[in-house]
């Protein structure tokens, strides 16, 4: 007859590894009731990890997205705040100016001032940022757009110079417009310089400046060749682009700018009444006009502004559905880790007893 025998020894290892491996599976549950996740995803989920990954990702995708939109949104109150203090100042020096349109007044030269120091704070406004770069120059984002008004360490002219130079060439050598003609013809100027054009073609006579590049410094309204150059666009979601970019080289802002620096340039107090009456109607319609055009583009950016709120929500919600079934397949339910804890504890307990009840055993115990 034969007998299988297994030694002491050998009975004391096969518990004492099955003994550490229950030690682990100990560890490794304890875990999971620490965290709520099964500690070995793969090896819980078997098949339905493919899914759970791909959960994962539609998850991830969303969190980018209300991140990108929180972002976005943030760029865009800075932009409407600033709009709506444009505004503000605009119309304070309209309304003083419309009240000159009959004659030249005494208030001339104190709406010069006024003018000036509106065009500062407008400026200071279209070089607002925010952590991601300047707001109104476009795609060039790293560099304030505007120059201030009374000049910079660039070596360039003034902005009030440049302005005070085309009155001087369009009038034939005279600082402020005499008489109607020479109106016109500083009216014209003005009309150019505040244009934009293709950035390789020069300025037109009788200049050497234009906004673009004496006033402005962002990215041009057109590429070299004439066609258009691409704007700020935010992508809320897939296949939805929301083209929210505002640039200070817009028509309303120009024409907003031309007319403040046609009163900040010239005395107005101090003009012929035949050149005055064409002059100050000028710069209060393309201040009228530039401050209509700025509540315009300020109320499509508030309709792009609900659009995007309404993105986050809907990304917020389908996180929050994605979410729940993450959790349906990720999650360990409590009670089912604690049976197993509990039944885990009852074996090392066992196992730990005979293994002491061996490494005890000795043949002279039964000789």
């Amino acid at each position: 007859m034969l007998y299988n025998s297994v030694s002491t020894v050998g009975m004391s290892r096969r518990l004492m590894t099955s003994l550490g491996e229950m030690q682990l599976e100990q560890l490794r549950t304890n875990d999971e009731i620490a965290s709520g996740k099964h500690y070995d995803m793969a090896q819980a989920l078997g098949a339905r990890t493919g899914y759970a990954i791909g959960l994962r990702n539609l998850y991830d995708e969303a969190d980018q997205f209300v991140k990108g939109g929180s972002l976005l949104k943030g760029r865009m109150d800075t932009m409407d705040s600033a709009l709506n203090n444009i505004l503000d100042a605009g119309k304070d020096v309209l309304a003083a100016a419309s009240t000159g349109l009959g004659q030249p007044g005494p208030t001339g030269s104190s709406l010069q001032v006024r003018a000036r120091g509106v065009l500062e704070q407008i400026v200071g406004l279209l070089n607002a940022s925010t952590g991601n770069g300047y707001l109104f120059g476009g795609v060039e984002v790293k560099s304030p757009p505007m120059r201030a008004v009374q000049g910079d360490g660039s070596g360039l002219p003034s902005p009030l110079k440049i302005v005070a130079d085309a009155i001087t060439a369009a009038t034939g050598g005279s600082s402020v417009p005499t008489t109607a003609a020479q109106t016109a013809a500083v009216v014209s100027t003005l009309n150019d310089l505040f244009d934009v054009r293709d950035p390789a073609l020069p300025a037109p006579a009788p200049l050497t400046q234009t906004y673009e590049g004496g006033f402005y410094l962002g990215a041009t309204a057109k590429q070299p060749g004439g066609a258009d150059t691409p704007r700020v666009t935010g992508r809320p979601a897939d296949a939805v682009e929301l083209p929210y970019g505002i640039q200070a080289n817009d028509k309303p802002f120009r024409d907003l700018m031309q007319g403040l620096y046609m009163l900040a340039t010239v005395d107005t107090s101090k003009m012929e009444l035949d050149a005055y009456k064409p002059y100050i109607e000028t710069a209060v319609s393309k201040m009228s006009g530039g401050l209509d055009n700025i509540r315009n583009v300020t109320s499509q950016l508030g309709i792009y502004r609900h659009q995007l709120d309404e993105s986050i929500e809907s990304h917020k919600t389908r996180q929050k559905v994605l979410s729940e079934q993450i959790n349906s397949l990720e999650e360990v339910p409590p009670e089912e880790a604690s049976v197993r804890l509990n039944q885990l504890e009852v074996q090392i307990e066992a196992a730990s007893s005979a293994t002491a009840r061996i490494a005890k055993m000795r043949l002279s115990n039964y000789l």
